[in-house]
């Protein structure tokens, strides 16, 4: 005895897709940039902007970062070529494929058409998000627009539209398809997973860290110019910064600046006169030269960038009402572990 197989009605099994939302879009589009963020920071740290799906005119402001444009990275510019090419076979990114949505090719009408856009129609779209981010609105365009499409869409013949997460169990593919498709739907949010953990910067944190000291022995100091410098020293310091994500801190992706050298000197007026035109002169000489540097005397405390100096001996005077006060002498302090002090 034969038993028919039933199927659902063609009506469920809805063969023309419905049009994707426009919130879905949005979320689709988030965990895609968050994808493309965690690769950005993975790849090169903190301190770059990541690639988008959604383009603007300016390349270095994201959601992610603001930095170093990530045109200047080889890696991120592969990163968004992946995802258009990938898009162009599949009409689906990882960020679309956990939302359900696809890009397919549409009839001049805005109907949607079983087939997928290409690589080349996928590329060409993006450039045509240019277009959307005029303002926003073409990107805002799905809102009321009957197929929902954005400016970018209508250029590339293209719209986004509904697609099961999972294969159907009435799907006519044969079993191995099916497992392949829900291998690569799990693929899929393992992928939006990392990126929100490690895409999505959530915060920042940052500071000064303190490389290295070196102590100016100061000479014997002039009497009766009622001012007595307490100290003097060359510091290098580098200021750096975090980006706060879900994802543990790998060593090495703190963005940090250039380390700087400056001179900090700290002194007392140890009889104050109220006279706020009484100013303390410090002068440095170094290999690039002198320069001179003058603050009030109530002011106790004072930090002078050395900006020309990468090395070699720092010789200081400080003067109190044009007469000499003290003078001190040192070597540009280095890096423990580094055989060079200021970076270039």
């Amino acid at each position: 005895m034969t038993v028919p197989v039933l199927r659902p009605p063609a009506a469920e099994l809805d063969l023309t897709p419905a049009y994707a939302s426009w919130s879905r879009r949005v979320v689709a589009a988030l965990l895609d940039s968050a994808v493309l963020g965690a690769i950005t920071w993975f790849a090169v740290g903190d301190g770059s902007a990541s690639p988008t799906l959604q383009p603007t005119f300016d390349m270095g402001a994201t959601p992610q970062s603001a930095g170093t444009p990530w045109t200047s990275s080889l890696v991120l510019v592969g990163a968004l070529l992946a995802m258009l090419v990938l898009q162009g076979l599949t009409g689906q990114t990882p960020g679309r494929r956990a939302m359900g949505v696809a890009v397919v090719r549409a009839t001049p009408d805005g109907l949607p058409l079983d087939g997928r856009p290409g690589v080349l129609r996928s590329v060409g779209r993006w450039f045509a998000h240019l277009l959307d981010a005029i303002l926003l609105i073409g990107y805002l365009r799905p809102l009321w627009h009957r197929e929902r499409r954005t400016f970018a869409d209508g250029l590339a013949r293209t719209v986004v539209v509904r697609r099961p997460r999972w294969p159907m169990e009435h799907d006519t593919a044969d079993a191995v398809r099916r497992r392949r498709a829900r291998a690569v739907t799990v693929g899929a949010y393992v992928l939006v997973v990392v990126g929100v953990l490690a895409g999505v910067r959530w915060g920042q944190s940052g500071g000064t860290e303190r490389l290295a000291q070196a102590e100016c022995g100061l000479t014997e100091q002039t009497r009766g110019l009622a001012v007595t410098v307490d100290g003097a020293a060359l510091v290098l310091d580098r200021e750096w910064r975090d980006d706060l994500r879900l994802w543990p801190t790998l060593s090495g992706h703190r963005a940090a600046r250039p380390a700087t050298l400056a001179l900090e000197l700290s002194w007392r007026d140890v009889a104050p006169s109220g006279d706020p035109s009484r100013q303390l002169e410090v002068r440095t000489t170094t290999a690039a030269g002198t320069s001179e540097h003058s603050v009030d005397v109530t002011a106790g405390w004072t930090r002078i960038p050395l900006e020309q100096v990468r090395a070699g001996t720092v010789d200081v005077e400080v003067l109190v009402d044009g007469r000499l006060l003290t003078t001190c002498s040192t070597a540009v302090p280095t890096v423990p572990g580094d055989g060079g002090g200021v970076e270039e």
